[in-house]
């Protein structure tokens, strides 16, 4: 399933298709296999708690119960804040086309977390935003997203603030003294 999302860039305004990438596809995946002494695979199982029983795969399945212990159906939920009332959804889509800023240095996107990787359909794109990004310009969008181009296709990253401070080789340790209250132990001084 793909998202549209409008973007603008210089003025010209492109509807491009977004397909998620999963991470088996961004960095490959591997499958254990246990096997028994004669070659055959094994089959996961659980054992109850008592250790009387042997749950076979489709033995056992997630449900959801209420107070009443009650199984309550997966759409019959609904989100709550911390005071019991119903939570408001606010994910609504941004009015109109999201504007493009950029190009970015590289060192906009090493100072982000990567969340989530998308494929855009360039067929929709606007050829002089196209031709930018083939020449390894990187471009970013107000929701934290950057738009970039590879070998491989054009992809938007999206992305939300690291939030740690780099420490580099050569960085001094601070060492605040001025507290006394607690001695060299970490107790405090009576």
């Amino acid at each position: 399933m793909s998202q549209k999302i409008d973007i603008s860039f210089q003025g010209s305004i492109s509807r491009i298709a977004l397909h998620r990438i999963d991470r088996a596809r961004l960095y490959g995946s591997t499958r254990r296999i246990g096997l028994d002494g004669k070659g055959r695979e094994c089959t996961s199982a659980l054992l109850t708690r008592d250790g009387k029983y042997v749950l076979e795969p489709g033995s056992t399945a997630v449900m959801y119960v209420n107070e009443a212990s009650d199984v309550v159906a997966r759409e019959d939920l609904a989100r709550m804040d911390e005071h019991g009332q119903p939570a408001i959804c606010n994910k609504a889509e941004p009015a109109g086309p999201q504007e493009l800023a950029g190009p970015v240095p590289a060192e906009a996107l090493l100072e982000c977390v990567v969340t989530h990787v998308y494929e855009v359909d360039a067929s929709g794109l606007d050829s002089t935003l196209a031709s930018s990004l083939s020449h390894g310009d990187i471009y970013q969008a107000p929701n934290k997203g950057f738009l970039l181009a590879n070998e491989h296709g054009i992809f938007l990253l999206s992305a939300k603030p690291a939030r740690c401070d780099f420490i580099g080789h050569d960085q001094q340790i601070v060492i605040d003294d001025d507290d006394h209250e607690y001695d060299d132990l970490g107790f405090k001084s009576m």
